[in-house]
């Protein structure tokens, strides 16, 4: 309603749809280099040696917003504040829900679609 009435009005609203198990997996499987802040996937973009930045040698290390526990408090957070707003919007006919794809291209092309272009 705020934004309603602050005159800011929506052609439609994404909402990718993926499981919290995926989210966990994902999440909770990143690496971050202490000294370059180079990015790592433990399955998707791993180091060639564990705990070891490809770029430096640094150690690499899981972020505390990455560990399991934050990010299960954050899916409760999403699930109970957050996700009630995917109702307010498919009641306006705006919601364009997306199946989460493989990959970020295909995710893009995805969404493209839901928003007809």
């Amino acid at each position: 309603r705020p934004l309603e009435q602050g005159g800011i009005q929506f052609d439609a609203v994404v909402s990718i749809e993926i499981s919290d198990e995926v989210i966990m997996d994902r999440m909770s499987g990143r690496r971050v280099c202490e000294s370059c802040g180079a990015s790592y996937h433990l399955v998707a973009v791993p180091p060639q040696q564990a705990d070891v930045c490809d770029s430096c040698g640094g150690k690499l290390v899981q972020r505390k917003d990455d560990a399991p526990e934050t990010v299960k408090a954050r899916l409760e957070v999403y699930h109970k504040e957050t996700e009630p707003l995917k109702d307010f919007y498919a009641q306006r006919g705006l919601l364009k829900p997306v199946e989460n794809q493989p990959s970020v291209e295909e995710t893009s092309r995805a969404i493209l679609h839901a928003l007809g272009r």
